[in-house]
């Protein structure tokens, strides 16, 4: 029954220049917004199983060319290491792709705190210090940008009061 009430609801001309004036003009406006937000959720449904049936397509079509790029890609690689091995300066280099390799240094950390002692030890600066202000902290201590201890007032802090309405059809 709810979902003919719902439909109802929808199906009723938005009124223009329509004012809320009472208490039933303001129960029609939270049915139209809760029979908004309910055809918003099923379209949303909708597109999101679409989506899931569109992405498990591309993944299977997708994956019966992994192996073959894979064996490709193998023999290519096996043939570069060979040729490398003859030749320093070997390239690889065809107009439809080519095979590169480059040597790089990779750091593995494996006592993270013992590199720091050192670091300390030795008065490398390699160590990073992060400063922040604790915004919780600062409100708790300055009641409304003024130092409660001091009596003085923050300097680069301005405070707005503002007013926040929210609107929620249930």
């Amino acid at each position: 029954m709810e979902n003919t009430l719902l439909k109802q609801d929808l199906q009723e001309e938005r009124r223009e220049g329509f004012k809320i004036e009472n208490l039933e003009g303001a129960t029609w406006a939270f049915r139209k917004l809760r029979a908004i937000e309910n055809k918003k959720a099923e379209i949303k449904a909708i597109a999101d199983e679409e989506k899931a049936r569109i992405d498990s397509w591309e993944q299977q079509e997708i994956k019966q060319y992994e192996a073959d790029k894979e064996y490709f890609e193998g023999l290519l690689s096996s043939y570069y290491v060979d040729e490398k091995a003859k030749d320093k300066k070997f390239k690889l280099s065809t107009p439809y792709g080519k095979v590169n390799s480059r040597k790089s240094k990779k750091w593995i950390y494996e006592d993270e705190e013992t590199l720091k002692s050192y670091i300390k030890e030795n008065e490398i600066e390699a160590i990073k210090v992060k400063e922040e202000l604790n915004k919780t902290a600062l409100k708790k201590i300055c009641k409304d940008g003024v130092n409660t201890e001091t009596g003085e007032i923050l300097p680069g802090v301005r405070i707005e009061e503002t007013e926040t309405i929210t609107v929620k059809a249930e």
